[in-house]
This record gives structure tokens, C-alpha cells and sequence, in this order.
């Protein structure tokens, strides 16, 4: 057998297809993606590449994606890899274990700054491989804000996972002491990071970024070392999407913020089954102004009818921030690996911003 990896165009649809069909009669739901011009435009902000592997030249075994951007890295703007949705046929054939490897060796040669983030923690097969090619992995913090206890209780499928623990909280439930415990919490929480009277600063929804965002992110770069760059065109790309929360903070007629949300109602979601989840997706702004954003952020998504607000933050500030709104700090599944040549060039690890909104995006909020 002879294996070959090439960048996918539009004649390799049939191919495509067949390969999906395979996965999906394995059980499989995800999927290869097919050849989409747009997203490879060399010319855009933010563009990537799809490459397919193939045995004897036709038939598909694997594939994967791999995503140009601009990177502040302490203080130098590299183009990095972002490394993901790679399958191959190993999934279902131990025969094609191999694909994996030869996938990550590709990406490498194309990419020696490569970087990948989500996974669903450290026992998924991609974080493993990644370990085991000496990539470096953390996870991301993860941090959430229960605003409807009883919404909360009757839909939290991650702690529903044996039967036991079903019928103890369906009993917390039903007793009224589930309410009760999760409102002393946050009493306590309230207590433990009381901090005195905000900045009054306002919000404003916006649909897209002007060049006041540019400027933003001139003067805000310098407090992370590690960053994708987050100036107007990085926000009008990435989320042109009309169901995003775009807020711009302004402090004496002066933008100092923004923040990006979303407000979803799930159905039967693996973890939050039909809440109404508010997340926000990604955030920047100056100094010292990052404990008034997340507040009034809170307040517009409890305000939309959130259940449960929820955040994944890299950043010392944006943790504090975070911690002071009275968010608690959860399980994360949520990883970050930076491959051996990109690990080696950060130099402040608590300094790196990474949130939901790096990477692939927010696919799954």
C-alpha cells in the first residue's frame, strides 16, 4: 500500500463521501470536510488548508485541518498552525493507527508553530498522540456562574453520570435543598471575593468592529504574552455570525473593552441538557477594566434568560475577573497543546489569553 497526504480540492468530493459514509456506518458522527474555496483564501485575515490522506491514490484514510493565524508571542507577531479535526480510519481499523501519526508529522513539516485546543481532555486519543510527539498540554480553566438553581439541578447531565448520583440530586431537587445549597455557595462566594465599588463604564451592542477596536488593541496587546491578534478584522471575521453578543465598554467616551457572547437554548445537550446556556466566548481589553466587562456581560446574558453562564480563561486578570463576578472554577476538558518549537517560545505561561474563541471557535456552546 502506498500512503499520500495532498491539500483536498473540489474533485475529491465523491471521495469525501464515501469516507463520511464509513464513519458514520461505525458509528461515527462527525465528519470529513469537504473542499471549500472560501475558508483557503490566502488573502483572508484568517484562512485554512484541508488535506486528505489517501491509499493507492483513491481511497481516502484520513484527514485533517490545518488554520493560519496572526499570534502575538511575547513581543513578536508570528503566523501559527492551528492544528485539528483530524480523523482517520484507525478510529474503526487498527490497521490504520498509523494515519494519526503520519497526519501530525505532515502538519509539522508545513508548520513547525503548531498549536491545538478542546480535545475533551487528556484521555482523548488526540491529546495522547500529542503528549506522546513530546507536544506540551494544559488545560484551560474553566469557570461558570449557576443563576437558576432549579434549572440547573433538573438539567446538569455531567453530574447525572451513574444512577446514584441521578437519584441523589433528583432528591436535592425535589426537597428544595439543592436550591438551598447552591444559593449559600454563592452566598459564601460573594463574601470570600466582596471588592469594592466597580468603574461605571458602559456597554453597547454592536454588529460589527470599527477601527476604535484597532486602537484597543494597540494600546492592550502588551499585557499578554501569548495571543491571537484581536483587532477589528480578527472580529469581524470570526464573528460575523448574527447570533453573537457583540459588546463594546467605553470609560469617558473611550472604548477600553469588548466582549463576545452567545445566549443558547440547548436540547439535550451531553452535559447541560435543555438549559438555557450563556457563555462568553471571548473577551479583551485594557488593564484593570476586566472585572467591570465580565459583570455587565453577566447581567445582559441573565437578562436574555441564561441559566447557567459559563467561560473557559487562560488569563491571570481575566481569571480574577472571573473569581471577583462570583464564578466558580469547574472541571475542564478544555486543553491547550502547543507543539515542542511554539511551547518553547512562550515565556509567561499565566500570561497567555486563549479562550473559547481561539482555535476552531466556539462549535459547541
Amino acid at each position: 500500500m502506498q500512503y499520500l497526504i495532498r491539500e483536498n480540492n473540489s474533485k475529491d468530493k465523491n471521495l469525501i463521501d464515501n469516507f463520511n459514509k464509513e464513519l458514520h456506518s461505525h458509528g461515527f458522527s462527525f465528519n470529513l470536510p469537504q473542499h471549500n474555496e472560501k475558508f483557503s483564501n490566502k488573502n483572508n485575515f484568517i484562512f485554512e488548508r484541508r488535506f486528505i490522506l489517501t491509499e493507492n491514490n483513491n481511497i481516502i484514510r484520513a484527514g485533517y485541518n490545518l488554520k493560519y493565524q496572526w499570534f502575538k508571542v511575547n513581543e513578536e507577531l508570528l503566523q501559527l498552525g492551528y492544528y485539528y479535526n483530524p480523523v482517520t480510519a484507525g478510529l474503526f481499523n487498527k490497521k490504520y493507527n498509523i494515519c494519526g501519526i503520519l497526519l501530525l508529522n505532515d502538519a509539522n513539516k508545513k508548520k513547525s508553530d503548531l498549536f491545538s485546543l478542546g480535545m475533551g481532555g487528556y484521555s482523548e486519543p488526540l491529546p495522547k498522540l500529542l503528549k506522546s510527539m513530546s507536544w506540551n498540554l494544559e488545560k484551560i480553566p474553566f469557570f461558570f456562574k449557576i443563576l437558576d438553581p432549579n434549572a440547573f439541578l433538573k438539567n446538569i447531565m455531567y453530574l447525572k453520570n451513574t444512577k446514584i448520583k441521578s437519584i441523589i440530586i433528583e432528591i436535592l431537587t425535589i426537597s428544595g435543598l439543592g436550591w438551598l445549597g447552591i444559593r449559600f455557595i454563592n452566598l459564601i462566594n460573594c463574601i470570600l471575593n466582596f471588592s469594592m465599588k466597580k468603574k461605571e463604564i458602559s456597554s453597547e451592542e454592536i454588529k460589527i468592529a470599527d477601527e476604535s477596536f484597532d486602537e484597543l488593541w494597540e494600546n492592550g496587546k502588551s499585557h499578554s504574552s501569548f495571543i491571537a491578534v484581536r483587532n477589528a478584522k480578527y472580529l469581524n471575521e470570526l464573528y460575523s455570525s448574527e447570533r453573537f453578543i457583540k459588546l463594546k465598554f467605553s470609560h469617558n467616551d473611550k472604548i477600553i473593552g469588548w466582549s463576545i457572547s452567545l445566549c443558547t437554548k440547548l436540547n439535550n445537550h451531553k452535559q447541560f441538557g435543555n438549559m438555557k446556556l450563556g457563555s462568553i466566548v471571548d473577551c479583551f481589553s485594557l488593564k484593570s477594566y476586566e472585572i467591570e466587562i465580565i459583570d455587565i456581560t453577566s447581567q445582559i446574558l441573565k437578562k436574555k434568560g441564561s441559566n447557567l453562564i459559563v467561560s473557559n480563561q487562560s488569563h491571570d486578570y481575566w481569571q480574577n475577573a472571573f473569581r471577583k463576578n462570583k464564578f466558580l472554577r469547574g472541571v475542564s476538558n478544555f486543553v491547550f497543546a502547543s507543539s515542542k518549537s511554539l511551547n518553547n517560545k512562550i515565556k509567561i505561561k499565566n500570561f497567555m489569553h486563549i479562550t473559547r474563541g481561539d482555535g476552531d471557535g466556539p462549535i459547541n456552546l
